[in-house]
């Protein structure tokens, strides 16, 4: 299997800068036709790359501005803090979510990977993100939200195109989706507890 991790000094320490830097090295930020971001691949990706190294496994442990909160403490944020903690935020486990307190602190690459329904990008078996096929220069990297949201509905009507698009995402999609993909490691512990 083809990995880019091979351009990265290993092991990462789960630190954000050096799992940024992987991502960087295949992949940019830019403004889509829609005037939304999106990151876009900037060279060939193989099939099976690993892009993001355990990203909801410490990703953000220890980086400036982005904490753990529980679902009571985002809901009693400010307004402006919270829709900010809900957009960038990333679940880490049920009840718990890693986010910013200002928008100063997003600043890796990965905070602007957008849904769809058929996404290119998905988790391997050590709950890397991975690419899910061979993607080309000028590609848009996609992962599907519903693969790892357990703690809020998604506020957007998702408008993907794909044929298999759910419209909405929401926090129980992973119960559908665990058929066929793999999901992040927190959600695969809890199956794993319940089996």
């Amino acid at each position: 299997m083809n990995n880019l991790s091979s351009e990265v000094d290993w092991p990462l320490k789960h630190d954000p800068a050096d799992v940024d830097r992987l991502l960087r090295s295949c992949a940019a930020l830019q403004r889509r036709a829609d005037g939304e971001q999106g990151v876009i691949a900037i060279r060939h990706i193989a099939a099976g790359s690993t892009l993001i190294h355990g990203w909801h496994d410490a990703f953000y442990l220890g980086m400036a501005g982005w904490v753990a909160l529980t679902v009571p403490e985002i809901d009693a944020l400010p307004p402006g803090q919270r829709a900010l903690f809900h957009r960038y935020g990333l679940d880490m486990d049920f009840g718990t979510i890693f986010g910013p307190l200002d928008v100063i602190h997003v600043t890796t690459l990965d905070n602007f990977i957008n849904h769809s329904c058929e996404p290119n990008l998905g988790y391997d078996h050590h709950g890397n993100v991975v690419s899910r096929r061979s993607l080309a220069p000028g590609e848009e990297l996609l992962i599907d939200y519903g693969e790892f949201v357990v703690n809020y509905d998604e506020p957007f009507t998702c408008r993907c195109g794909a044929n298999s698009c759910r419209t909405n995402v929401t926090r129980n999609d992973w119960h559908h989706l665990r058929s066929r993909r793999r999901l992040p490691p927190f959600i695969e512990r809890r199956l794993e507890r319940r089996a």
